[in-house]
């Protein structure tokens, strides 16, 4: 013998169906929700990197600038191109202004006798303005440097 079947009540007919579209809906939110999350983490840390890499130019040609005495004999704006990446091209243009003399003193432990020939101990102020050449960030580097130069040099 068979029973009959259950008759359900009509009020609850489909109310399965509509439970089911509010759970995928919140969850289809929440997904999106979290990848406009990890896009926006995405583009900030592209933008500290590009930061990062501008601030190491601008100190590689920072360097380059101290390693040769004569650009504190006599200071000038030069411009450098410097390749990150190592592929050949210049990934950054930096402008560096002439190096800027604080201050100068005479440095101590020479004898009266050698006062004329006593070298000086130079401050500096060296600007650096990095530029990315893909999409035009720069960057601002001041660096301090003491440089010792002979007992001719001016602070000028």
């Amino acid at each position: 013998m068979m029973r009959p079947p259950i008759n359900c009540d009509k009020k609850q007919r489909g109310a399965t169906l509509v439970v089911g579209l509010v759970m995928l809906l919140v969850l289809t939110l929440l997904v999106v929700s979290a990848i406009r999350m990890g896009n926006a983490n995405l583009k900030t840390v592209g933008n500290m990197q590009a930061k990062n890499e501008a601030t190491a130019a601008a100190q590689q040609a920072i360097e380059q600038i101290m390693s040769n005495l004569n650009n504190f004999y006599a200071p000038t704006a030069q411009t450098i191109g410097v390749d990150i990446d190592n592929d050949g091209v210049a990934d950054f243009t930096v402008n560096t202004s002439a190096p800027v003399c604080l201050k100068m003193v005479p440095v101590g432990g020479y004898s009266v006798d050698f006062a004329e020939s006593v070298p000086q101990d130079s401050y500096w102020d060296i600007k650096a303005v990095a530029t990315d050449n893909r999409t035009g960030a720069n960057v601002t580097v001041h660096q301090g440097a003491r440089v010792r130069l002979s007992a001719t040099a001016t602070c000028t």
